[in-house]
């Protein structure tokens, strides 16, 4: 099953520290590595590792650093047909900076990303059975309307549209976001955005009413489908009025960077084949825990035998049943 994926393809410089610093202070690096980054790559990789078929959509520059970024996506055998070259403007970089709890904060530049163009659509939409759009692609410039012509074209294709936010999307365009959920099949969100979202509309309390509100608030607007990200709390679901928990697999996090990716991805992996929202969100919990016990991004994503083995170990026969049934579309 071919799933679309629109956003940023980055070279990823990580370091774990010593202790996060303050503003001007002097802190030890303890690890550095260079690697496969960005949202949209990141899913595209964990997708495919998992056993399904991704196309990556997104545009790096003529430099050193964009092998750096679709590294993991070529070992991974991502469909890289729609990847455009950008002679004027460097790889998009991000620096992780990896705290002692494994909590990461990121510093980006985002380069040739953001002038991604429109590719042909017909071509781009081959035999593809859902779009998948990062946050980040929704931000600015030529990407920003391509990634919104791209969900035009899935929604008249009838095809499951999905859009993973991200900080910089929710501080800018809240508005828009609220407009475009009535369109969406899936709304995926961290706990961060979806505080700062709850607060940037005016709910107030402790953080968990405030994410509460901000997936009442949703729901509201006509998302059929929100998925809250919640890290080791594991994930919470908005479908309608119901909310339910889904609990986490416990792992101590090396490095969180890139576990939101992999639970998005395994989430669609599932959903777009067996349908139930649980077992996708049991997964993907699943997934995102093993991403963040390992260090990386896309590098870190776990195999479909990794995860097969985890599932048959926690007796999940029918997430397992998932991994072995014969693609089958469902409707967005």
């Amino acid at each position: 099953m071919v799933c679309l994926i629109v956003g940023d393809a980055n070279a990823d410089l990580s370091a774990s520290l010593e202790f996060f610093p303050h503003e001007g202070d002097d802190a030890a690096i303890t690890a550095l590595a260079f690697q496969s980054g960005g949202t949209a790559a990141n899913v595209a990789v964990a997708y495919a590792r998992l056993g399904g078929a991704s196309r990556l959509v997104t545009r790096v520059g003529e430099d050193p650093a964009a092998e750096v970024a679709l590294r993991a996506a070529k070992r991974a055998g991502v469909d890289l047909s729609f990847v455009q070259r950008d002679a004027d403007v460097t790889t998009g970089l991000c620096f992780a900076a990896i705290s002692p709890s494994g909590e990461r904060t990121f510093f980006s530049h985002r380069g040739a990303n953001v002038a991604l163009g429109l590719p042909d659509v017909d071509r781009v939409f081959q035999d593809a059975h859902a779009l998948h759009v990062s946050g980040h692609a929704l931000l600015d410039g030529e990407q920003r309307s391509t990634a919104l012509e791209l969900i035009d074209a899935a929604i008249q294709r009838q095809l499951p549209v999905s859009v993973d936010l991200c900080l910089p999307l929710v501080r800018k365009r809240v508005t828009e976001i609220m407009k475009l959920a009535p369109r969406l099949s899936v709304i995926f969100a961290n706990a961060h955005e979806l505080s700062l979202l709850g607060s940037s509309l005016g709910f107030t309390g402790n953080e968990s009413e405030v994410i509460d509100s901000a997936l009442a608030a949703l729901a509201h607007a006509g998302a059929p489908l929100v998925v809250a990200k919640l890290g080791a709390l594991g994930s919470r679901i908005a479908k309608g009025s119901s909310r339910f928990d889904i609990p986490p697999w416990p792992v101590t996090a090396i490095d969180t960077t890139g576990a939101g990716d992999g639970f998005v991805a395994a989430f669609l992996f599932v959903f777009l084949r067996e349908g139930s929202v649980e077992t996708a969100a049991r997964v993907a919990n699943v997934v995102g825990a093993l991403v963040a016990s390992r260090s990386g991004a896309a590098e870190a994503s776990p195999t479909h035998e990794e995860v097969c083995a985890v599932l048959e170990k926690q007796g999940a026969i029918k997430a397992l049943d998932v991994f072995t049934r014969p693609d089958q579309r469902i409707e967005p």
